[in-house]
């Protein structure tokens, strides 16, 4: 059960890799042209006429693991899908998981209602801070498409660092 926001105090990405590991990305449809031109088709899976990145061993081709950190190859070249980038947020219209006046969050692009998904390590539950305030409207500017940049919604010790990783 996801849980409405304004019972999270706070939320941090610790680039464990939770995401990229057990969930299906779907993807929108212009986000799976771009993989599949860069990757190949291979890397995209077609399920009940949506398309997903198709996992290997169970878990994203696109997740490097360093250790214990877990980074996303797609966000260090500009690809990371949108879906990835909201996680564990989830943002609806209309409340569809319950407790809606816990889960609304009124602005000035309109009402949403916004749940996570409590099986993200980085959430902590209480009262929200204003960090998390701030990091919740960046989700919300993500899912309507007005910013694609992720600041806040990853990894602070991450960020910049990915391609490093990857040639070392």
């Amino acid at each position: 059960m996801y849980l409405p926001w304004s019972r999270i105090d706070s939320y941090q990405c610790l680039a464990c890799g939770t995401c990229c590991s057990y969930f299906s990305v779907p993807l929108r449809f212009t986000e799976a042209v771009k993989i599949a031109r860069s990757f190949g088709w291979s890397k995209i899976e077609s399920r009940k006429d949506k398309l997903f990145i198709r996992k290997v061993d169970g878990k994203c081709p696109f997740l490097i693991r360093s250790g214990p950190i877990g980074i996303c190859y797609l966000q260090s070249i500009g690809m990371k899908p949108r879906a990835c980038r909201l996680w564990p947020f989830h943002v609806y219209e209309k409340p569809e998981h319950g407790r809606s006046d816990e889960a609304v969050f009124p602005t000035k692009h309109g009402t949403f209602y916004v749940y996570l998904d409590p099986r993200c390590p980085g959430i902590k539950l209480g009262r929200p801070n204003e960090m998390f305030v701030r990091t919740l409207i960046e989700a919300l500017e993500i899912w309507l498409g007005i910013r694609s940049e992720q600041v806040l919604t990853t990894s602070r010790s991450l960020q910049g660092r990915v391609l490093g990783v990857l040639w070392v």
